[in-house]
């Protein structure tokens, strides 16, 4: 199998039509926004699959939560694998936790670029590009089931590249784990010299007995953050989720370019496609700020972020620590309104996107829980 140039998105995380949480009181506009987000992001991909013309997409778990039993989400999937098909991008589908193979209705007559893994397939699946092996892939196995040869990543063979002729080889890890809730604008070149942490494996395959695998992209599957690792000099990576669906999951959501030229490293590079973004912002009040200045520190904070392309709307958490009249004051519902209202009037023109705010209090030096509340703008 000679090396041959490809390019492929890797997604995990869609969860296609579950709600957000966490969210309180907002306006019905960003209700609908927030009802939506997660099917507007998966509009999003599938144009971003079609703009970069990529070979395939690789779906890591969760697309979907079984128990919504949502039609919507079904709807979603099937529309947009067919305009996939239509420009020939092949789907490749790892099953999570919270969507098992059985929940995918099998049956159902899939379009033809759709194909299935199971987390006890072991066979190797050449993906073709015009009858040409572009790039190989393969479970390795799961976090929760043993498996009969386990993974060393420190002992792994070289990259691919043009002399070894040999494809590109990814590997999944279908780690059914729960989703936990682990807590930018635009895209990002991404290389991340890290070393691959024991706890994203399965614990026998951290033994020195381990026999080795040959895999150049390792594709993981845990929780909602992005994580990326070095292997020497190929890469572990997870790409997090698409959509952020509460506060806890406002870091770098997004999906992975990942393009294979002839250079001896991966590409990597995170597209930002969420429709809402959640923001923490950290803001410190001395007893003698005054509200003005406060109102000016809120606004820097806000407009340090620029707008994605694809934002309509963000969930903006303040968490305020000081002490003071000022301080003291915004534990009332009604002053953190008017707060909210005067800053929203302020960004306006400078940030054309909606935005819902609340906050959280703690006193200084306290070791107490702060004090929070949500509002609507």
């Amino acid at each position: 199998m000679p090396f041959v140039p490809t390019r492929f998105i890797h997604a995990s995380n869609l969860r296609l039509d579950h709600q957000a949480q966490g969210v309180g009181a907002v306006s019905h506009e960003s209700q609908t926004i927030l009802e939506d987000c997660t099917l507007e992001t998966f509009s999003h991909l599938i144009e971003a699959c079609r703009e970069y013309e990529i070979d395939f997409l690789l779906l890591s778990g969760n697309s979907f939560i079984a128990d919504d039993f949502s039609i919507r989400a079904r709807i979603a999937l099937i529309e947009g694998f067919q305009k996939l098909a239509a420009d020939q991008i092949q789907v490749f589908i790892v099953p999570g936790q919270h969507d098992p193979l059985s929940a995918w209705d099998l049956q159902y007559n899939w379009p033809a670029n759709i194909t299935f893994l199971s987390p006890q397939d072991r066979d190797v699946i050449d993906i073709l590009r015009e009858n040409e092996t572009i790039a190989t892939l393969q479970i390795l196995g799961s976090a929760h089931r043993k498996y009969s040869q386990p993974l060393k990543l420190n002992q792994r063979n070289q990259l691919f590249n043009k002399q070894e002729e040999r494809a590109l080889s990814i590997g999944l890890i279908a780690a059914n784990l729960p989703t936990d809730h682990s807590d930018t604008a635009g895209e990002l070149t991404q290389a991340i010299p890290l070393s691959l942490s024991d706890e994203y494996l399965p614990a026998e395959w951290q033994s020195e007995e381990s026999n080795d695998v040959s895999v150049d992209y390792l594709a993981l599957c845990k929780g909602t953050q992005r994580h990326t690792f070095e292997m020497h000099p190929g890469v572990a990576h997870h790409p997090g989720t698409a959509q952020g669906l509460n506060f806890g999951e406002h870091e770098q959501n997004g999906v992975t370019l990942v393009t294979v030229g002839t250079e001896p490293q991966l590409e990597q590079r995170t597209l930002r496609l969420a429709s809402v973004r959640w923001l923490v912002l950290k803001l410190q009040l001395q007893p003698e700020t005054s509200r003005s200045h406060l109102i000016h520190l809120m606004q820097e904070s806000l407009l340090s972020h620029q707008k994605g392309s694809h934002e309509k709307l963000w969930m903006v958490r303040w968490q305020l620590q000081g002490s003071g009249e000022l301080f003291d004051s915004l534990r009332n519902f009604k002053h953190q309104g008017s707060l909210s209202n005067e800053l929203a009037l302020v960004v306006k023109e400078r940030l054309p996107v909606g935005i819902e705010q609340s906050f959280y209090l703690q006193a200084k030096n306290s070791e107490l829980p702060g004090t929070g509340s949500t509002l609507s703008q």
